[in-house]
């Protein structure tokens, strides 16, 4: 089984080659910002950590957590995100690890795990190789405005709160650039799986 870690900033086009690696080589994936996300609704174990510790200011009235809330903690009190990355990390990477288990015994040959902050989690261990998607950074902002109902500012805080995109794309073993339309990032992918035997 071969495993790739798939990551690069926020906005970056990160589904859309993992989706093509599910449809063109056959990739199981696991997209860990959904796990996120489904650990955060009320009940779940990151549900209740977040609470314990903001407390009800982070709640909606239906009793949710206030995602833009959290959102606006985490990309402008860096204290409070390092504290956030450092409960939600473990618990992930027990999901992320528990995964890839099903998919050993799954008989999967190739592995995408979607990791936006693969390398501030220090997960590369996890992978037999690790891809990173750029696009152009005024792509990526309106992207990430239009997507999240963002001003330009609550966006750029954002994106600016991650590792740079020249550091991510330095440790990764394979770049994609997402520019210039589905057609050139699939024949990128493509590329990159020439030769390859999973």
């Amino acid at each position: 089984m071969y495993i790739i870690g798939m990551t690069g900033g926020i906005s970056c086009g990160k589904s859309a080659v993992t989706e093509s690696l599910r449809r063109y080589a056959g990739a199981m994936s696991l997209d860990i910002d959904r796990v996120t996300r489904w650990l955060l609704m009320p009940g779940g174990e990151l549900f209740d950590i977040y609470v314990r510790h903001f407390g009800r200011r982070v709640l909606t009235s239906e009793g949710e957590l206030d995602r833009r809330a959290i959102g606006e903690i985490i990309f402008n009190q860096p204290d409070e995100r390092a504290w956030i990355n450092s409960v939600a990390h473990p618990i992930l990477l027990n999901h992320a690890r528990d995964f890839l288990v099903e998919c050993s015994q799954a008989g999967a040959r190739l592995v995408v795990l979607e990791v936006p902050l693969l390398f501030e989690a220090g997960w590369e261990h996890l992978f037999d190789e690790i891809w990173a998607v750029y696009t152009k950074r005024q792509l990526q902002i309106r992207r990430l405005m239009s997507r999240d109902n963002l001003t330009k500012p609550q966006a750029l805080a954002r994106i600016d709160a991650q590792m740079s995109r020249e550091e991510i794309c330095s440790r990764a073993d394979v770049v994609i650039r997402n520019v210039g339309g589905y057609s050139v990032v699939r024949a990128q992918i493509f590329q990159a799986l020439r030769g390859r035997k999973f």
